[in-house]
């Protein structure tokens, strides 16, 4: 049995409709935010490469997610993409999130406990 997580294809990726019936499965889980107007492609995207962002070295750490957390990860990847020429992958996404949290680990210490509550 594989741990990897099914990835949706695109049709079901970017449907709505599924949204309420996602953020109804688990009373923890946040409900993905609803886009008010369809996602602009820049004009320079098909002019210019995609910008990239360098990686240093790095080590192979396994992250488990939830499904709803890793569609909300890659639509955001999808975002960075389409409105600003930004291709990352998931790692680098993760790597500048952790960097940002830990930095003042309050606030992150302060929602950890209130969740084990």
């Amino acid at each position: 049995m594989s741990r990897k997580p099914r990835l949706p294809g695109a049709a079901e990726f970017f449907a709505l409709s599924d949204t309420a019936s996602a953020a109804q499965t688990s009373p923890t889980q946040v409900p993905e935010p609803v886009a008010s107007k369809p996602p602009r492609t820049p004009l320079h995207a098909e002019l210019l490469p995609s910008l990239t962002i360098a990686q240093g070295p790095t080590e192979k750490v396994t992250f488990y997610l939830s499904p709803l957390l890793l569609r909300r990860l890659e639509l955001y990847r999808a975002q960075l993409l389409v409105e600003h020429n930004l291709k990352v992958n998931r790692s680098q996404i993760v790597d500048f999130l952790l960097e940002e949290g830990l930095r003042d680990v309050e606030p992150l210490t302060d929602g950890l406990l209130a969740r084990a509550q």
